[in-house]
């Protein structure tokens, strides 16, 4: 795979949930020393969560979330995980940026301030919430709830990896808004006000008239967020499960039996 490509996919994957300053910059980088000997395994029922003796809190914290959100998700999907997965609280921002650096061959990734975390089927990353105040910007880890979706958020990201056919979604076509959509819908990231703000532009007659555009600019959540909420209301959870396990936008079409142009303006009319 491509550079870009990979890097186009990481992206894809960072949680980048309420955005509200991206030049926003943390006060200071993540420099501190990890030494092997305080790394420590808690064993979950369906993961193994790997973090560093001074996150404890945070790591017990993390595991409830993750076996409340198995039951999300198995509620949601009315399916399980496929398999156990591996999930990692990183100390600082350097440890979480040099795993990413191994992860898609990009020895010169440097993250960002907002990107705390990221989830493809086999594992789930996060930046220590511990450190967000002075190594994260647009995330607050004083509220739990946020911190508690957007650990769900990438929940769903390794649920919908292990039941589709790109675990890591490299070879994915035009399915970027079914992705992230599914996972803000699923976990209850679309709220009132992410939502009206999406309505109000598409009222005014902005917003996207292709499936390509669904995922992109300001309202990109909130676009995507509610065509899965359209999908799932117009057509039942059930064919909406069936869209998890597809690749490419001609195949959800197909499923929905619609074209990109019905589709599109169905959408838009259920905001009227």
């Amino acid at each position: 795979m491509k550079a870009g490509i990979r890097l186009a996919a990481l992206f894809f994957l960072i949680a980048l949930i309420g955005c509200k300053d991206a030049t926003k910059k943390p006060s200071q980088a993540g420099t501190d020393t990890v030494s092997r000997s305080e790394a420590l395994t808690l064993k979950g029922n369906f993961y193994r969560l790997h973090y560093h003796s001074s996150d404890k809190i945070q790591a017990e914290k993390i595991a409830q979330w993750l076996d409340q959100g198995r039951s999300e998700v198995i509620d949601f999907f009315n399916s399980d995980f496929k398999a156990e997965f591996d999930v990692s609280i990183f100390p600082n921002r350097d440890s979480l940026d040099t795993q990413w650096q191994k992860d898609w061959n990009m020895p010169d990734f440097k993250s960002q301030c907002w990107m705390v975390a990221s989830g493809i089927a086999y594992r789930l990353d996060i930046l220590s919430p511990r450190v967000w105040p002075t190594q994260a910007c647009e995330h607050d880890s004083n509220d739990e709830e946020a911190t508690r979706k957007l650990i769900l958020h990438e929940l769903i990201h390794v649920y919908h990896g292990q039941h589709n056919p790109s675990p890591t979604f490299d070879n994915i076509e035009n399915i970027d808004w079914l992705v992230e959509g599914i996972a803000i819908y699923a976990c209850g990231q679309l709220d009132t006000a992410r939502y009206d703000r999406a309505k109000n532009t598409i009222i005014k007659g902005e917003g996207p008239v292709l499936l390509a555009n669904i995922f992109k600019g300001e309202h990109r959540y909130g676009y995507s967020g509610s065509m899965i909420k359209f999908i799932d209301d117009t057509y039942g959870r059930e064919v909406l499960n069936q869209l998890v396990g597809l690749t490419k936008a001609d195949e959800v079409l197909a499923v929905l039996a619609i074209s990109e142009e019905e589709l599109i303006d169905q959408w838009r009319r259920s905001f009227d």
